[in-house]
């Protein structure tokens, strides 16, 4: 159990309004926390997801704060479904919009270093633009309408997202070692996964020396899944090109999820994304790449 309080002593001096920004903080395993404020109460770690139809909070979290529980749910993750317990938020507001009245899904807690209270997912983007700036360690959400020319530069590269079977993530064109796939944009996952055929496609040696055993992936399923993990020679999607990218090679069963299992996917991390910035409008199925303001090339 983590005490609200030490947690909100620690952010409250990242907590933010509308028009300026919050900061990407470590959150311990690798992943990167937003300032959140639940049901009018923080702020707590939340991560923002675009990997994620909805949002959702911790069982340590939902606990804590008793919050109110609904019926339960079929939940899918990376490594299969599960039964999970839904919580009634009052509201759930970060970098100053919030949403109200939000069926939140619990989730397991982590097995990892993790102090995060839950995922805000692209129900909460959905209404603004989402700007991830890594390089600058820091997300901004600007309420629609929003002028575009204000928000990305000349040189950012617009990407129309393709959707997929089952879910709200957005897909688009990429390339591994040459390789052609299909690219999952998830701001949620710290790694970068790929499967079984995007890796054979690319002539990946997963069984040689240049890759060892990866991460144990467990997911709300908490079901243990193995991986096996390398640098690639190159990740080459919207004219920019990533070398020496860290992935982990597994068939994950959201692959099935999202009807992907049988073309070579990924999902694209955030390890994928540290020298970018990323600007994402959901509603619109569109996002960009672009450079960082902070004067780091893209």
């Amino acid at each position: 159990m983590r005490p609200i309080s030490a947690i909100a002593a620690s952010w409250v001096l990242l907590s933010t309004y509308a028009g300026a920004s919050v900061l990407l903080t470590p959150a311990g395993d690798g992943h990167l926390v937003v300032p959140a404020f639940v049901n009018g109460k923080g702020t707590v770690p939340f991560i923002l997801d675009t990997g994620a139809d909805g949002s959702g909070v911790y069982d340590w979290f939902a606990k804590q704060q008793r919050l109110p529980t609904g019926a339960a749910t079929s939940v899918m993750g990376m490594t299969g479904a599960a039964m999970m317990a839904t919580y009634r938020l009052h509201s759930l507001t970060l970098d100053g919009r919030t949403i109200r009245d939000v069926e939140a899904t619990g989730l397991p807690d982590r097995k990892d270093a993790a102090i995060t209270a839950g995922v805000a997912g692209n129900d909460l983007m959905d209404g603004s633009i989402a700007t991830f700036d890594y390089p600058c360690r820091t997300v901004t959400l600007t309420p629609k309408p929003a002028s575009m020319r204000k928000l990305v530069s000349p040189k950012a590269v617009m990407i129309e997202g393709g959707s997929v079977l089952e879910g709200t993530q957005l897909t688009f064109p990429v390339t591994l070692n040459g390789a052609t796939g299909t690219a999952i944009l998830d701001t949620g996952s710290r790694g970068t996964q790929v499967n079984g055929l995007f890796a054979r496609s690319a002539a990946l040696d997963v069984n040689g020396s240049a890759f060892g055993a990866g991460e144990t992936l467990y997911g709300v399923a908490l079901r243990a899944t193995e991986t096996r993990e390398g640098k690639v020679d190159s990740v080459s999607f919207a004219g920019k090109t990533i070398r020496g990218l860290t992935v982990r090679v597994a068939d994950l069963a959201v692959f099935k999820t999202w009807g992907l299992e049988k073309k070579p996917t990924m999902i694209f991390g955030i390890n994928a994304m540290q020298g970018l910035r990323v600007v994402y409008d959901h509603q619109a199925k569109r996002f960009w790449f672009d450079r960082s303001r902070c004067g780091v090339s893209a």
